[in-house]
């Protein structure tokens, strides 16, 4: 996980911290990634940056929508995903250690919040279709547990999946390979309501970094729609 999107959520959730933090993170010039125990699988974020490099050459290409993947690491810097649920009277917990964090971002913007003249939607369908590649391959490709995108919108989203939950909703091969093609092209009514379907429930927006018991952090979240808000 970058430090990018650490400072990303203190900025979101703490007015106060955005006017004092660094420039460079204010900027969002900050490294993309952080060293140290908690970097994860070597192997599988060495695979993850193969994923992200796979999926630029097809959203980057000539007719491509130009939306980057701009980051791959680890999301083993927090201890825990803490999201609501949809109906905003239960907690999640999800174990960070084993997890994968990528951007995507509209070209030469600056993101984790781009200009508004650059940023997407979050209903827009191209970065949640290329989120949900991302986490399907992932998943197929390596051990990671839970993979967090955050989209190229306005305002700090992330899209957030567990292996087991979605294993358990879709056949993860047969939707990566349909998710494969050239996305210049318009997906088929069929591709589309499997994307909405497994996307709109797992946008989160963040409400802060936690301290736990343990001395560490839980990263919380809740719905951007929650339950008949959308």
């Amino acid at each position: 996980m970058s430090r990018l999107l650490i400072a990303a959520v203190c900025l979101a959730s703490l007015p106060a911290a955005a006017a004092a933090a660094p420039a460079e993170l204010r900027d969002g010039k900050a490294p993309l990634a952080i060293a140290g125990a908690a970097a994860g699988r070597s192997g599988d974020l060495a695979h993850a940056r193969k994923i992200r490099a796979q999926i630029n050459r097809r959203y980057l290409g000539p007719h491509g929508p130009k939306l980057a993947v701009t980051e791959a690491s680890s999301t083993g810097v927090f201890e825990s995903f803490s999201l609501l649920t949809t109906g905003l009277d239960e907690m999640r917990v999800i174990p960070a250690d084993n997890g994968i964090y990528f951007a995507i971002c509209p070209l030469r913007a600056t993101c984790p919040y781009p200009a508004r003249r650059a940023a997407r939607p979050a209903e827009a369908f191209l970065p949640r279709r290329q989120a949900l590649e991302l986490a399907l391959r992932t998943f197929i490709e390596t051990s990671a547990d839970v993979v967090a995108v955050s989209l190229p919108t306005a305002r700090f989203v992330l899209f957030i999946a567990e292996r087991q939950e979605l294993a358990r909703e879709a056949d993860l091969p047969a939707l990566a390979t349909a998710l494969a093609g050239d996305p210049a092209i318009a997906a088929d009514a069929s591709l589309r309501r499997s994307v909405d379907q497994l996307t709109y429930s797992r946008l989160f927006v963040p409400l802060g970094l936690e301290p736990t018991p343990t001395g560490r952090d839980t990263f919380t979240a809740m719905p951007l729609w929650p339950a008949g808000l959308r």
